[in-house]
């Protein structure tokens, strides 16, 4: 708790510049016995005196004066941030908060995100990258407004967003290369690099696990690290393969092709549903899914 208010600073530099407690009364539509009180209060918090009454005057002491710079600076800046706060409280600046799965495709994200920033360039957004149940979590407890992912909220309604193919993926260079018409049994030697659940309260395993040793890791950034130096294989977005950095992975020559499908869903708390960048964000994401249909 403040000992000071901004009124006593206020009745303080008011007495400077008009001279005395009666003009400084009078100034700030106050009795000179309320600039007096405030005055007293303020000395005896400081715990020196503030002015010295020569005549009818009031005269600033030297510690009085020490502090007159700094009370007109707090003053001012109070002053203005009462005057931003009344005159903008029609232009409050609003956010978004957004859970994406590490596995929706990232130049997509980034196209979407770039054409809502030019649709609301004040708008202040937060991304949130998650993995597996982490996203329901925090859109459950209110963390984020949007979550993008594969499980959502039990209440929630989801749209699909995208589907996104996985498949079985190794550094041109590891062992495992060397083999042709694999088959998962065949995969089980081999360490497998996973993407742990990110959920604090539900922790689940998704995909083929069927290797008997495995390297887990946080973020499909550190896998894709791991299985360039040759320490596993692992499941990764189709995607991904198709960035340039990423020539030298390849995926493994499975029988039939096989690969893994998963869908991605946007979900969207109750309370937001009505916002305008929500609504926006909700048609990109449409217009990106009928694109890839037409493809």
């Amino acid at each position: 708790m403040h000992k000071i208010s901004l009124e006593q600073w206020r009745a303080f530099i008011a007495v400077v510049d008009y001279g005395g407690f009666a003009q400084a009364g009078d100034a700030l539509f106050k009795t000179q016995p309320t600039i007096s009180h405030s005055i007293k209060k303020l000395e005896l918090v400081v715990g020196k005196p503030l002015f010295d009454v020569v005549g009818r005057k009031a005269v600033l002491t030297a510690y009085g004066a020490s502090l007159l710079a700094a009370a007109r600076t707090l003053v001012t800046q109070a002053d203005s941030l009462e005057h931003e706060a009344i005159s903008q409280k029609s232009k409050i600046q609003q956010s978004l908060k957004i859970a994406v799965d590490t596995l929706f495709p990232r130049p997509v994200l980034g196209k979407i995100l770039t054409e809502l920033n030019s649709l609301f360039p004040q708008l202040n957004i937060q991304l949130h990258e998650t993995t597996l149940s982490r996203c329901a979590e925090i859109l459950e407890d209110g963390t984020v407004d949007v979550g993008i992912a594969s499980l959502i909220p039990r209440g929630y309604t989801g749209n699909l967003a995208t589907t996104v193919e996985l498949y079985a993926v190794a550094h041109q260079s590891h062992p495992i290369m060397q083999q042709s018409d694999l088959q998962l049994q065949i995969l089980a030697p081999y360490k497998q690099v996973v993407i742990r659940d990110a959920g604090l309260r539900t922790n689940i395993n998704s995909g083929w696990l069927g290797s008997e040793s495995r390297l887990t890791v946080s973020t499909l950034s550190e896998a894709v690290f791991c299985v360039k130096h040759q320490l596993g294989f692992a499941w990764l977005p189709d995607w991904l393969l198709q960035l340039p950095d990423n020539n030298d992975l390849v995926k493994l020559p499975l029988q039939h092709g096989l690969m893994r499908t998963v869908a991605l869903q946007t979900a969207i708390r109750q309370t937001m549903a009505e916002e305008p960048a929500i609504k926006a964000l909700e048609q990109l994401f449409s217009l990106y899914l009928e694109k890839t249909k037409q493809v």
